[in-house]
């Protein structure tokens, strides 16, 4: 998504690359990778999340 837009994707983006009905159902996820250093997090934007 990032190669082909230049910015991170949405959580409904997510969801949907993913086979998931519901952006909520997605909303864990990032948080879990950001505990982990995986992901970091612009609190600022709603594209907010880039790989560490």
């Amino acid at each position: 998504m990032i190669a082909e837009t230049g910015e991170s994707p949405t959580l409904a983006e997510i969801a949907a690359r993913v086979g998931l009905s519901s952006k909520s159902a997605v909303h864990y996820q990032p948080g879990r990778l950001q505990k982990l250093g995986m992901v970091a997090r612009d609190d600022h934007s709603h594209r907010a999340y880039r790989l560490a």
